[in-house]
């Protein structure tokens, strides 16, 4: 079993790639990746998308391109 820190950091890995290269990235996830993913609520999503882009990427993404990143990651989810 993974520790929460552990799957954290998981996560952000992979949204890291994500905000990269969105599509190669949804289309390549692992099932672990996707159910730890898609295990995750809205809310913190929405927060590991902004801190992964500002502290790991340096880059800084509007509330618009947050929301559209967790719409894509939820529509992926019910895929």
């Amino acid at each position: 079993m993974e520790s929460n820190f552990y799957r954290t950091a998981l996560i952000r890995n992979f949204l890291a790639k994500l905000i990269a290269d969105k599509e190669g990235t949804l289309s390549h996830a692992s099932e672990m990746d996707k159910t730890r993913v898609c295990s995750s609520s809205d809310d913190e999503i929405r927060s590991l998308i902004e801190s992964t882009a500002e502290f790991i990427l340096g880059q800084s993404l509007e509330k618009e391109s947050i929301e559209k990143l967790t719409k894509d990651i939820r529509s992926w989810c019910n895929s």
